[in-house]
């Protein structure tokens, strides 16, 4: 697994550049980290390498709505932030799936995610098309 390479993102459009501009304007990318970077390792391939993970791999409050199972030191609103990786062949988001689009899916977020969903919310019809096609394109 680990020699595995990630999926390709698709070359974004007009919209998708906007959506890009719009996750970091409204704060998606405090969470979904666009770029994380590896340490050493012996294997020179894996070895201090940028990676478009979309994640900062912490476990962040989610809010009472999306509350669920927990483990270890985790509450049940907590939930490690899921790497954005493949989400144009995804037809079910979120922990538990119950969100079958990615607006849905972004409109669900409650705790520390409700200031990104809230700024998500005030965009015009536009923006969040083209946020979506940003999405849509990893």
């Amino acid at each position: 697994m680990r020699f595995l390479a990630p999926p390709t993102p698709l070359k974004l459009g007009k919209d998708g550049r906007h959506g890009r501009e719009l996750f970091s304007q409204i704060g998606c990318a405090t969470c979904h980290i666009p770029t994380l970077h590896t340490g050493y390792s012996p294997v020179p391939a894996l070895s201090n390498q940028a990676f478009a993970a979309y994640t900062d791999l912490l476990l962040h409050d989610m809010g009472a709505d999306l509350a669920d199972i927990c483990l270890g030191l985790a509450t049940p609103a907590d939930f490690r932030t899921e790497p954005l990786l493949d989400l144009r062949g995804a037809e079910h988001f979120l922990h538990d799936g119950r969100a079958t689009t990615l607006e849905q899916a972004i409109e669900l977020h409650g705790g520390e995610g409700s200031g990104a969903r809230d700024r998500f919310k005030a965009l015009s019809a536009a923006d969040r098309v083209a946020l979506v096609a940003f999405l849509k394109s990893l």
